[in-house]
């Protein structure tokens, strides 16, 4: 029985201590009555597997460099912003292109480690991301959560071997992620 109760506080700790460290700060309150949220991506400072974006991409072929800047950052961004309008449906809160909207989320994507696909022994592509929330036309952000990490979900990594692929899921669960912190906020009276 004690180390059922000392298993639950530990448990509980990390839980609140992994949680707690990536907390917008301050709160987004000002969120709260929206109905729709402006979304935008920022890949200026973005690093690959540990390369800045020049290096990393001397090793890819012109037509890699051409997708994923073209429909795999579209799908990546979709993927986001499906998950992330999952989390706040009930909320009747909306995230996506809405320029006129009040607010505008940034997603500053920091570094994409696209992973390995290795039959059991892949490695699942790994996202870390900041999210700045500001007056939609300002650059001032009024709330920041900085460096969310997400990786692929255990369950697909075996299954995904293409790197565009892997990391469309990293994008999706880093939607869901947000998604979630999101809707706490809102939910609060």
């Amino acid at each position: 029985m004690n180390k059922k109760v000392l298993l639950t506080a530990l448990l509980t700790v990390a839980i609140v201590f992994g949680v707690s460290a990536q907390k917008f700060k301050p709160v987004p309150d000002f969120l709260k009555g929206q109905t729709e949220i402006n979304v935008i991506f920022d890949y200026s400072k973005v690093v690959f597997d540990k390369d800045p974006q020049q290096k990393y991409y001397k090793k890819k072929s012109k037509s890699w460099i051409e997708e994923w800047e073209g429909k795999r950052r579209d799908a990546n961004a979709e993927g986001f912003i499906k998950d992330i309008n999952k989390e706040l449906d009930k909320l009747n809160v909306i995230v996506g292109d809405f320029p006129n909207a009040q607010y505008t989320m940034i997603v500053e994507v920091l570094n994409c480690d696209f992973g390995a696909y290795a039959g059991p022994l892949s490695v699942p592509a790994k996202l870390t991301a900041s999210i700045r929330i500001v007056k939609t036309g300002s650059k001032t952000p009024l709330s920041v959560t900085d460096n969310i990490k997400v990786k692929q979900n255990s369950y697909t990594v075996i299954a995904t071997p293409v790197d565009f692929d892997r990391m469309y899921i990293a994008f999706t669960e880093m939607g869901e992620k947000v998604g979630k912190k999101l809707a706490s906020i809102l939910k609060k009276k």
